[in-house]
Formats: structure tokens, sequence, C-alpha cells
């Protein structure tokens, strides 16, 4: 199985931060991996199994999402939480018994953001050793538009946003519960992103083959 697109084609609106980019600020434990084809640069990092493992992004924009690769096995935990948002917890899960590596799975959305600096903070809690392992790939971040907004200003509208989600291999739906704050939006700002998730059967994301 080969990939035509191992990396997101995005525009100014939305940029992408490979895992590899000096912004992401890695606790200790973190090891890299990647597999050239089929994750973003070809490379990842990958969280310890033994210790809560965390990356911070500090950004300029309106919204951010996660993408990464989820390894066979169980689903690992992984929590998102921007600035004070409230914290919100990803589930991967796999229809039947997961044997194959999951790509560019879409972890975390974030609600849209008032424009500023924002501070994204992941965390994943260590697994037992049956859990499979979480790779980050890449971040996109939505810039704040450059364009002149009519005046008044824009209109500022109320919206709510997840607290956890799950994601189904192979699809792209997701289950969420959503808080009752409101979270401002930009009316008309979206964050741009592939949500399409690739399944591979056989070989790790580090490219060596699973036994």
């Amino acid at each position: 199985m080969t990939s035509s697109f191992p990396c997101p084609l995005l525009s100014s609106s939305a940029i992408s931060v490979d895992d590899a980019d000096l912004r992401i600020v890695y606790s200790s434990g973190w090891t890299t991996g990647g597999r050239i084809g089929f994750e973003c640069e070809g490379t990842t990092h990958v969280a310890s199994r033994s210790m809560n493992s965390t990356a911070i992004f500090t950004f300029e924009g309106i919204g951010v999402e996660v993408f990464g690769t989820v390894g066979t096995g169980e689903s690992p935990t992984s929590t998102y939480q921007v600035d004070d948002l409230s914290n919100s917890q990803f589930e991967f899960v796999f229809p039947v018994l997961n044997l194959q590596n999951n790509y560019r799975v879409p972890f975390y959305r974030s609600p849209s953001l008032e424009p500023g600096n924002h501070t994204l903070t992941i965390m994943v809690l260590p697994e037992a050793t049956t859990a499979g392992q979480f790779y980050l790939d890449y971040i996109i971040y939505n810039p704040i538009p450059t364009f002149t907004l009519p005046s008044p200003a824009a209109t500022i509208i109320g919206s709510t946003y997840s607290t956890s989600s799950t994601c189904t291999a192979g699809t792209t739906s997701y289950s969420s519960r959503t808080s009752s704050a409101p979270a401002p939006a930009i009316a008309g700002s979206v964050v741009g992103s592939i949500a399409g998730v690739v399944v591979d059967f056989g070989v790790s994301p580090t490219g060596i083959p699973e036994k």
C-alpha cells in the first residue's frame, strides 16, 4: 500500500507544523519515528509508555487541530487543552481488534478562538503494553486573518465545543460530548484540515514490520 498524500495541502489560512518543528516543545520520554509516504515528512514523535508525555505548542491564530498515528492494540489516552479552556480527551474506537496502523487520525479540533496568542498542551497518559502507541504527526493552526473587517467589527457568536471525542477507524465519524459554556468564535472562520483516516496492515509507523 502506498500513499500519495503524506502531508496536508493547505493555504495561507491553515498552516501545517510537522512534529519535528522546534516550535513544539516536548517533555522527556518522547522518541522519534516515522514512515516515509505515510506520515508527514516521514517523521513522528512517539509518546512514552511509562510516564506522562507532554507536548506544548504556542501559536498566534484562531484555531488549531492535531493529527497523528495510532498503532496496533488498544486505544491510547490523550488530552488536549488550549489556554485555560476545558480539557478534551480523545479515544480511538476500533470496530474490531485493531491489527492495522491508522494514519492521519484527527486527535483534536479546538473551538474557534479569539484572535491572539494561544498555547496548546497535549498530554499522553502511560498505557499498558497492549495499548496502541501514540504517534504525533503534525499540527494545523489557523493564523489571524489578514483581511480588513468591515465596520462595525465582526459579530462574535457563541458556540459549544467538545470536551471528549471518539474517532472510528476507516470513517470520519465522531461521537462527542459538548460543554454548556459558550466559546467565542468569529463568524465564518473554520479550521481547514484533512480528516480522512488511512489504515495499513503489517508495518509499524517506524517502518519496522509488525510481529
